[in-house]
């Protein structure tokens, strides 16, 4: 416990969905977490939900200075970075390539892939020096397989990302620094309400909860320096992974 009461965590894109969550189950295992994102009033939300003091900064993982103010930030009111998640990204309700506007597909890549990059490079830059951390990123089973219902912008920006994980991973792995790609099938997050149909209520409760995904990440962020588990899939029982 006295290791855990340690360990600075930053939680990027914890005012919504599944960082949210994963931000307030850590600090209820008594990790230190600060959470950032877009909308200061989403941030405002979790850190009022918390029992445990967190505390939030904005940043616009698109833009590179917005993120670089961000981490001069944590290491200033936190301390050193211990442990990275990244849970930020978006998608839209046109999904195919005949529907998706030029300007959406860049948005949601620039977002979901560019902005995971912004904020590992960051990451990274901090952890070197410290040879060791852990970064996770909140991918999603799009990032395994080409689901249609995810659509092609969605899909693309996570195999990018999925790419970016497993690489980093392998040319960090000499500085100590570990690197675990999750990929959550359906979770009911409010990312959901850009579909175009978006699912019931009875449909949402069957499919996976931002708190099982909570769960998951505070098995791996509590796991020793020595293992490292550089890929997960979570999915919801009954959800097909073909």
């Amino acid at each position: 416990m006295n290791k855990i009461a340690e360990e600075n965590i930053l939680v990027i894109g914890g005012g919504t969905g599944m960082g949210k969550a994963v931000a307030i189950k850590l600090s209820q295992d008594g990790f230190n977490v600060a959470i950032s994102g877009r909308r200061a009033e989403k941030l405002r939300e979790t850190v009022d939900k918390s029992e445990l003091k967190i505390k939030s900064h904005t940043v616009d993982v698109v833009d590179r200075i917005s993120v670089a103010q961000l981490f001069t930030w944590f290491e200033k009111n936190i301390g050193k970075l211990d442990i990275l998640i990244n849970a930020a990204g978006i998608n839209t309700a046109n999904r195919t390539i005949e529907n998706l506007d030029p300007n959406q597909w860049d948005n949601l890549v620039q977002t979901n892939l560019t902005g995971a990059y912004n904020c590992v490079r960051e990451g990274l830059e901090k952890m070197r020096p410290q040879k060791s951390g852990l970064i996770i990123l909140i991918n999603s089973v799009a990032g395994k397989r080409a689901i249609p219902l995810a659509g092609v912008a969605y899909n693309a920006s996570k195999f990018g990302m999925s790419a970016l994980g497993i690489s980093v991973g392998e040319e960090e792995r000499e500085n100590g620094i570990r690197i675990t790609n999750i990929y959550p099938g359906e979770v009911n997050t409010p990312i959901l309400e850009q579909r175009t149909n978006p699912p019931s209520t009875e449909y949402r409760e069957k499919i996976l909860q931002p708190n099982d995904i909570a769960e998951v990440v505070s098995t791996i962020v509590k796991l020793p320096a020595r293992a490292n588990i550089p890929e997960l899939v979570i999915k919801p029982s009954k959800q097909s992974f073909v």
